[in-house]
């Protein structure tokens, strides 16, 4: 089997998403494999969307954590690990990033509570930039995403 490296891969897999959407306006796919068709599209599309946030630039993540609460745990970890790189190499205020990672961290305990994820495993990819206001620089945070993971089966094991 060829190497191929993470680039090729997604940039194939965007080609065959396009396929697939096109296909699917166009009314190509014989309507007894349409619907795989569409379930393959959105697999695609989404596998696309947690490369893209695990693979950023300046983001905090954490590992895959048994509920939202270690989860958030984890993230705090990261943010001051991140903040005290930042303030001794690009003097970051610690304040104002402080005041910004109480902001995103509510947020985020907000999104689990409302879309009822708070006890699911799941991993958190935060974003960040350097930004400046009044003359400091601080960590402002741009996006999160919450990977959360669902039950896929049950598999039973004969003793």
């Amino acid at each position: 089997m060829l190497p191929v490296e993470t680039g090729q891969l997604i940039e194939a897999m965007r080609q065959l998403l396009q396929a697939i959407e096109e296909g699917i306006k166009e009314e190509k796919f014989p309507e007894t494999s349409r619907i795989y068709i569409q379930q393959l599209g959105r697999q695609i599309k989404e596998t696309l969307e947690v490369v893209d946030a695990v693979l950023r630039e300046n983001a905090i993540q954490t590992s895959i954590a048994p509920s939202s609460r270690s989860a958030m745990y984890h993230l705090r970890r990261g943010f001051y690990a991140t903040l005290s790189r930042l303030a001794r190499e690009q003097g970051v205020d610690r304040g104002l990033s402080q005041a910004e990672w109480r902001r995103a961290a509510n947020r985020l305990i907000r999104a689990f509570e409302e879309h009822g994820i708070s006890e699911a495993p799941c991993k958190i990819v935060l974003t960040y930039e350097v930004a400046e206001r009044d003359g400091k620089k601080y960590m402002r945070f741009t996006d999160a995403k919450i990977l959360f993971f669902e039950l896929e089966g049950v598999i039973p094991v004969q003793l």
